[in-house]
């Protein structure tokens, strides 16, 4: 099989869409996977990057499929209770997201991230129709201009999984901001970032090879401080990643590790935010 290259001129913000990828297929590979995402491999024997020297910590494997799955729970109760709602993945990447939430006939989905992985993303393999209403948005988050793609009429999930910490928090701010403005009821999905855990981030080898600049981004230490984004906001619920009903599927080391960090909780709250899904 020919495999594929990346581009060279993807920015340090698009080639990172690599590490969930590599997390998820680590996890599809485990004995007990939570997210059981098939795909994450395909992309992985597919891509001729050299996995492995990337650096992503195995731990990360984890906390890539839990959320994920936090997320991916979220939706899913989003399209059964709205069949015909929209969904807006901000920050797609290589992800196919849409595939494991199946959403029924009806419904809205929109794939967006920059331009250059959503072109790579099409050379992919062939997978099939998700549905009529799937879109990929080829755009900057930022930009004004495409959110009138966005049904105004109908309920909005807005997914962010891994998203916020690529953009300041004015951008992200101004971005969900226009998006609740848009949309008459919805709910937010994100997994969120605390300040300890933006510091840590340089230290992740593979941050650091990628060139990825995360000083500046999105992180917080209250859940419910993505409530002064929007006035409609409110904070639903919050998931630690670390009282997930998915700590039991994860390998021994880590639930030791969590265990340990659970103790501390003070330690906990600083370094685990977790899912947090807000109501608009």
């Amino acid at each position: 099989m020919n495999r594929l290259h990346l581009p060279t001129d993807l920015s340090p913000v698009e080639r990172s869409a690599l590490l969930p990828i590599l997390g998820r297929a680590r996890d599809a590979s485990s004995e007990t996977p939570i997210l059981a995402d098939a795909w994450s491999q395909v992309v992985v024997d597919t891509v001729a990057v050299d996995w492995e020297g990337l650096g992503l910590p195995r731990k990360e494997a984890s906390n890539v499929a839990a959320r994920g799955r936090l997320i991916d729970d979220g939706c899913r109760a989003f399209l059964a209770a709205h069949p015909d709602g929209v969904v807006l993945d901000l920050g797609s990447g290589l992800d196919d997201r849409a595939q494991r939430a199946q959403p029924p006939a009806g419904s809205i989905w929109f794939d967006l991230d920059l331009p250059g992985i959503m072109a790579f993303r099409r050379r992919l393999p062939e997978r099939p129709p998700v549905l009529a209403g799937y879109s990929e948005l080829e755009v900057d988050a930022t930009s004004p201009d495409w959110i009138a793609a966005v049904p105004a009429d109908r309920p909005l999930a807005i997914l962010a999984d891994g998203f916020f910490p690529f953009l300041s928090p004015d951008d992200s701010r101004e971005v969900v901001h226009r998006l609740v403005d848009r949309a008459p009821a919805g709910v937010l999905l994100m997994n969120g970032y605390t300040t300890l855990a933006r510091s840590l981030m340089p230290r992740v080898k593979a941050i650091r090879d990628l060139g990825i600049d995360t000083a500046g981004g999105t992180a917080f230490d209250d859940p419910h401080e993505p409530e002064g984004w929007h006035p409609r906001l409110k904070l639903a619920e919050r998931t630690m990643l670390s009282r997930s009903p998915y700590v039991d599927r994860m390998p021994r080391r880590v639930q030791t590790a969590i265990r340990i960090m659970n103790a501390f909780p003070r330690l906990a709250e600083r370094s685990d935010l977790g899912v947090l899904r807000f109501t608009f």
